[in-house]
C-alpha cells in the first residue's frame, strides 16, 4: 500500500474512531471509482481529510462489475486496498452492493435475477466478513435511474428477502440495510412492507435530498423523515434505526459559473456550510436518525455538468471549503439529545 500520509491519531481523533460504531457523520464518496480522481495517492489524501473531519463512516460502492467481472471470476483486490485503508483510518463502511455486470444484463440498472445477485452478495459478505458488518442492498430502486423496470418495488423486495438471507447465512451478526430510498417517499417505504420485506432489512436508508435555498428547507427535510418514521412505527420497526445515506448540497465560489444542480439555484460555499450545520446540528437529534452521510466529501468537476460536482466538503484539489471546517466543528462535539416528534 506505500507509505500513509495521515500524521498520528490525536487524542480527540482517537476518541472518536474507537467509537466509531456509535459516530453519527457520514460520508458518502465515490472511493471505489477505478479512474484517475482516486488513484492511490488521491486515496490516502481523501482518507487522512476523512479523518480529520471526524468521519466515522463512508457509504461506499461495491459494485457487482467491479467485484465478478465475468461470472464465477472474483476480484476483491482493489476494494481490499481501500477496505484497509479506511480500518487503518478508524473508518467504517457502509457497503453499498448494486449493479448488475454486463455479463447478466444489458443495462446496469436493470433489476437482477436474485439467485444470481444473493450468490455474489454472499460471496464478497464471506470475504469482508472481518472488516465489514453493514451491508445495503442496492442504491435507490425506488428511482427510476437506478433500478428498471419500476414496479412498485415487488421484484426488489424478492432481491431483498433473498440477498438478507444469504448475508445472514454468511454471517448472521452482519447488519442488512433497505437500499437508499429517495424518489417515492413515503410510498416506496410503504410498498415495500406491504411486499412482505418487514424481515429482510436490519435498517432503513433513505436519500432525502433538500434544497437549502428553499424556505424552510429544514421542515421539507423534517417532512420526509417523519413520513418515513411512521411507516415503520405503522409497520412495528419505530426501534429500528434510521440513517441519512445521501444528503448534500452543491458549494461554489462563484455558482454563476456553473449551471444549477437538478434541484434549482447552485448555493455559494457559505451556503453550503450553513446547511451542513443545519443537518448536524438539527437533525441528529430526530428519534431514531442514526448516521446522516453527506454527498460528498470532495469535488468532482466535469463528472455530473452542474453543479452536483461541488458538492465537496474539499475541492478538486484537496483545500478545504467552510463546510468541511463546519463538519469538523461539530464532529467533535457531543451528539445533543433527541428531540421529540411531533
Amino acid at each position: 500500500m506505500g507509505r500513509m500520509l495521515w500524521p498520528p491519531l490525536s487524542a480527540q481523533t482517537a476518541m472518536n474512531n474507537s467509537n466509531a460504531l456509535d459516530n453519527p457523520f457520514g460520508i458518502h464518496e465515490f472511493l471505489s471509482w477505478n479512474s484517475s480522481p482516486y488513484d492511490p495517492v488521491n486515496l490516502e489524501k481523501s482518507t487522512a481529510l476523512m479523518r480529520e473531519a471526524g468521519v466515522g463512516w463512508v457509504r461506499m460502492d461495491f459494485l457487482w462489475s467491479d467485484l465478478e467481472p465475468r461470472s464465477g471470476d472474483f476480484d476483491f483486490a482493489r476494494h481490499e486496498d481501500h477496505v484497509n485503508r479506511l480500518e487503518k483510518a478508524g473508518i467504517q463502511i457502509l457497503a453499498t452492493l448494486a449493479g448488475s455486470p454486463a455479463w447478466h444484463r444489458d443495462a446496469w440498472n436493470s433489476a437482477p435475477e436474485p439467485a444470481l445477485f444473493s450468490r455474489w452478495a454472499q460471496a464478497t459478505a464471506h470475504h469482508f466478513k472481518n472488516e465489514i458488518r453493514h451491508w445495503e442492498i442496492w442504491h435507490e430502486p425506488d428511482n427510476p435511474q437506478f433500478w428498471q423496470p419500476q414496479d412498485g418495488n415487488r421484484a426488489y423486495v424478492e432481491l431483498l428477502k433473498q440477498a438478507y438471507a444469504a448475508i445472514k447465512q454468511e454471517e448472521s451478526s452482519a447488519i442488512v440495510h433497505l437500499g437508499g430510498l429517495g424518489q417515492g417517499l413515503p410510498a416506496s417505504l410503504k410498498t415495500i412492507y406491504a411486499h412482505g420485506g418487514r424481515e429482510c432489512f436490519d435498517a432503513v436508508d433513505i436519500d432525502p435530498f433538500i434544497h437549502p435555498l428553499m424556505p424552510d428547507a429544514l421542515g421539507g427535510l423534517r417532512y420526509f423523515y417523519e413520513s418515513a418514521y411512521r411507516v415503520m412505527r405503522h409497520n412495528g420497526d419505530g426501534e429500528k434505526p434510521l440513517w441519512f445515506t445521501a444528503i448534500g448540497a452543491p458549494g461554489l465560489q462563484d455558482p454563476r459559473q456553473t449551471p444549477d444542480w437538478w434541484l434549482g439555484k447552485n448555493p455559494t460555499e457559505l451556503q453550503q456550510a450553513e446547511w451542513v450545520r443545519r443537518l448536524y446540528t438539527d437533525a441528529l437529534r430526530w428519534p431514531g436518525v442514526s448516521k446522516i452521510f453527506w454527498s460528498f466529501f470532495r469535488d468532482t468537476p466535469g463528472h455530473f455538468g452542474n453543479g452536483t460536482d461541488y458538492c465537496g466538503l474539499v475541492r478538486s484539489d484537496f483545500s478545504k471549503k467552510p463546510a468541511f471546517e463546519v463538519y469538523r466543528e461539530i464532529a467533535f462535539k457531543p451528539k445533543p439529545s433527541p428531540a421529540v416528534v411531533l
